[in-house]
């Protein structure tokens, strides 16, 4: 048995995924998906529903012949397990309201639990998408648990969130398992030989990076909107003075017009 609580991070390799699996099963799955949906974000959602879905394919077989998982649990059961981790977090920003602003960071261990930084790139996240934050927040690594959380805090109607946080747990658990699912065959079409079963932490790299894409794109949008403000108020005497000077000109050929159509009608006289 991998040793993890020496070792935490050997769930990232392919027997960590495995054994976690093949002696938990859809408990394992159900209870990380809960806890990342709106209490615990330090969790690989993303990583390990593909996971689950390159196992329910069935390639690799269980004790009893089967697939480690089945797939109809896996779009079942699981977008179930994340409505509820999501209906947690929202009841509990209801509870605390604004005090949430004043929560310090937090750390079991090594392991980051709350960020303040968290809570403002959710906002940010929100006051871009809405509402609607609630369904795609779900695809952005911590607003995916902040954005529970923060709905909780402006009060947003249970009705309202519910219905967004199904449409979300659904389509983020949905698309997912079906990345892993169908991934194997198209895999084994353009690489003969390769399995992805044995190459369980090069998927986990590969989808935590994608996931961080929307993060990384964030930041540096934050950053050009903050270089391009401060360029402006560093120009901000260049316009007055351009401006100023663009007056002048158009006053100085307005006057040598009238000018000249003055002493074309003195001509005339």
């Amino acid at each position: 048995m991998p040793d993890f609580l020496h070792h935490p991070l050997l769930i990232l390799k392919p027997e960590g995924f495995r054994w976690l699996i093949e002696n938990f099963g859809l408990a394992a799955v159900c209870l990380m998906i809960f806890a990342e949906s709106g209490v615990f974000p330090m969790l690989p959602g993303d990583s390990l529903l593909v996971v689950c879905g390159i196992y329910a394919a069935g390639s690799t077989l269980g004790a009893a012949g089967q697939p480690l998982l089945s797939l109809a649990w896996l779009m079942t059961l699981v977008p179930l397990c994340g409505v509820l981790g999501a209906q947690a977090g929202f009841g509990i920003g209801r509870l605390a309201g604004s005090g949430v602003y004043r929560w310090k960071d937090a750390s079991l261990g090594f392991v980051p639990v709350y960020r303040r930084d968290w809570l403002r790139r959710t906002e940010d996240f929100f006051g871009r998408w809405g509402a609607f934050a609630v369904v795609a927040g779900r695809w952005v690594p911590f607003v995916r648990t902040g954005a529970p959380l923060l709905a909780g805090v402006t009060k947003m109607s249970w009705t309202q969130y519910t219905l967004f946080n199904v449409l979300g747990a659904l389509s983020w658990v949905w698309s997912m398992v079906l990345v892993g699912y169908f991934l194997p065959p198209v895999v084994a079409r353009f690489a003969p030989g390769v399995r992805l079963e044995d190459r369980i932490d090069l998927v986990v790299v590969a989808v935590i990076l994608v996931s961080l894409v929307p993060v990384f794109y964030t930041v540096a949008r934050e950053s050009r909107q903050t270089r391009g403000g401060g360029s402006a108020g560093a120009r901000g005497g260049g316009p007055g003075k351009g401006s100023a000077t663009a007056a002048r000109g158009h006053g100085n050929a307005k006057a040598s017009r009238g000018a000249k159509s003055a002493k074309g009608r003195k001509g005339r006289g």
